[in-house]
């Protein structure tokens, strides 16, 4: 009997030991060690949010829609502005925010943006970046936000009347260091339906800008460049390539989550995720007043006793506002409709079906086109109200009715196959009204094999009746084939249309893949 009670105590000091052992490895840092004993002479903290899209409340359960990653939490900027205070307990600390703050969900879009100013200026930011999503509301409406928000802008290439809407870069002290801080926005962000934008705003080259402002940063001596970027990690890589001197980009706009940063011509690429899933921490230490070492760490919370309570407050305010204003219950469905990010951008889902099969009948038309990334969240089985449809069609996209012939409908999917299977493809196209096949292993632009309208290969020649949003028709996502077409009428928000259908049909969804897209080589499953 004593054999086995050593025995077990034993294994309770082994297990003691291991679990220590883990926590000491996940609290020690070598490189903060290394500052101690004087290896390094100084470190400087960059903390950064990114794509919050208008995320004010915690989400346990969110089922990974918001990153490229299997997330299953949603912070809010409450829990976020908790875990910054708790983390800058010891450190001095800058923070950033990359873009695409105000516009995404139904607290946010209260009165245009309205309880989001009231966060973030609750939130210790040293500047913020423009976001192509914070134009949502209207460029005339942003730029009223941004007048409201007690934060700094930096966006280099963003102009007003040929002026520069906000500073270039700005630079802030910290532990004895000089740190310029710079801002790009991706030049297709203006949307193309904005009168106001077309006639006062132009988004200049990302690449000249950037060389400029290094240049001068590097002039007036400070000892790091930082970007708050909202380019796409993609177009990030290819600028550190063509810039000398960024020593930390911090990325935004495709919502990917960087675990360790990408080292590109001595530039490290880092990137938060979105929706404010993670808090992003970039510690730059210095040796003989040399940037030597950038980490990067991501931080995430589920303590609710972290939120801030003031902020918390406002959040649930908004909140009950936009729950009062969408408990109208408009259909029903059986099963779950998928609205997944990687799922809506690679591949048919039942809610890109159910979608498009609205957009199509209210529409009146022959076929309806929709890009995957217009759709945000799944919609759960039972009840539909406006709050669940304003969640999973956040945007301001219209539906629109044109005639256009059918050799841009097949270039349009082209087009949507370019950067299959990436799951951060927004421009990946759902349709109703035809079905398409395609050859992953062709080369991008060869990929469609076949597209079929009425069980016949589509007539290239042919005027077709197209529903689809006026994101695409202006350009969204570099898509040119519809601007060709001619319009015939614009109607009402795509969730709008989506509750305005599930009334026509007045009957329980039973939503399926049905092999509208296949892959080929691949057979579909009926779900």
């Amino acid at each position: 009997m004593k054999k086995y009670k050593y025995n077990g105590l034993v294994v309770f000091i082994v297990l003691l030991f291991f679990l220590s052992g883990i926590y000491l490895f996940n609290r020690f840092s070598l490189n903060d060690a290394l500052l101690k004993t004087g290896y390094y002479d100084s470190k400087v903290t960059i903390m950064n949010t990114a794509d919050i899209h208008g995320h004010m409340t915690l989400e346990k359960n969110s089922w990974g829609q918001y990153t490229t990653e299997d997330i299953n939490n949603i912070m809010g900027l409450p829990l976020v502005a908790g875990l910054i205070s708790k983390e800058s307990e010891n450190n001095n600390i800058l923070l950033f925010d990359c873009g695409d703050m105000f516009h995404g969900t139904n607290e946010s879009n209260v009165n245009r943006g309205e309880g989001m100013v009231k966060l973030v200026n609750m939130m210790p930011y040293n500047a913020m970046a423009v976001g192509s999503n914070d134009f949502n509301f209207g460029v005339e409406r942003f730029i009223q936000l941004s007048e409201e928000v007690s934060h700094p802008y930096v966006c280099a290439n963003l102009y007003h009347d040929d002026e520069r809407l906000f500073d270039s870069y700005k630079v802030f002290n910290i532990e004895g260091k000089k740190i310029g801080v710079f801002g790009l926005l991706t030049p297709d962000a203006v949307p193309k339906t904005d009168s106001y934008a077309k006639a006062h705003i132009s988004i200049t080259d990302p690449v000249q800008e950037a060389n400029d402002v290094v240049h001068h940063l590097k002039q007036i001596g400070v000892d790091a460049i930082v970007l708050l970027s909202h380019l796409g990690d993609n177009n990030d890589k290819d600028l550190a390539e063509q810039v000398d001197g960024i020593d930390l980009i911090l990325s935004a706009r495709r919502h990917n989550l960087y675990t360790t940063p990408v080292v590109v011509n001595n530039t490290s690429i880092v990137e938060v995720g979105a929706w404010t899933t993670h808090l992003g921490k970039a510690d730059l230490y210095f040796k003989d007043d040399k940037l030597v070492k950038i980490t990067w760490k991501l931080l995430s919370s589920k303590d609710a006793g972290l939120q801030n309570s003031e902020m918390l407050n406002i959040a649930n305010q908004y909140k009950e506002i936009a729950l009062e204003a969408s408990k109208l219950v408009v259909g029903y469905t059986n099963v779950e409709l998928n609205g997944a990010r990687t799922h809506m951008r690679t591949g048919e889902t039942n809610l890109g079906n159910l979608l498009t099969d609205a957009m199509r009948e209210v529409g009146d038309a022959e076929i309806a086109i929709i890009n995957g990334g217009v759709v945000r969240e799944s919609i759960s089985v039972g009840d539909i109200n406006q709050y669940q449809l304003g969640r999973a069609l956040p945007f301001t996209n219209s539906l629109i009715v044109i005639e256009v012939e059918g050799s841009y409908i097949i270039s349009a999917l082209e087009r949507g196959l370019r950067a299959y299977p990436n799951g951060v493809n927004g421009a990946f196209l759902h349709v109703s009204g035809l079905n398409f096949t395609f050859d992953a292993s062709k080369p991008p632009g060869e990929r469609v094999t076949e597209v079929l309208y009425e069980n016949e290969p589509i007539d290239p020649d042919r005027t077709f009746i197209v529903a689809t949003s006026d994101y695409l028709f202006y350009g969204g996502d570099n898509y040119t084939e519809f601007s060709n077409g001619n319009i015939l009428e614009v109607k009402g928000l795509l969730k709008e249309v989506m509750a305005d259908y599930l009334q026509i049909i007045d009957s329980n969804i039973d939503a399926s893949i049905e092999g509208r897209i296949v892959k080929k080589g691949e057979k579909y499953k009926m779900k």
